[in-house]
């Protein structure tokens, strides 16, 4: 299956990712320990793990074409 991805689309771009776990980790240095700030740290968790994904996604390449084929 071909996956074409938009590479305007926010939720492509790792930076995106990293940014929400970086505010995620802002947020949770604010509260003080227990279950909420856990719970925040492991979104931000969740959220690098998608930046990392987001990097090995296909994009589109400026011809149009994508550049590899990943099955799902």
């Amino acid at each position: 299956m071909l996956i074409r991805m938009k590479p305007k689309d926010p939720f492509y771009d790792p930076k995106f990712w990293r940014s929400r776990a970086e505010a995620t980790r802002t947020k949770a240095a604010s509260l003080s320990e227990g279950k909420p700030k856990d719970r925040l740290l492991k979104v931000a968790e969740e959220y690098d793990k998608l930046a990392r994904r987001a990097e090995e996604w296909p994009t589109l390449k400026s011809d149009g074409d994508a550049d590899t084929k990943r099955s799902v």
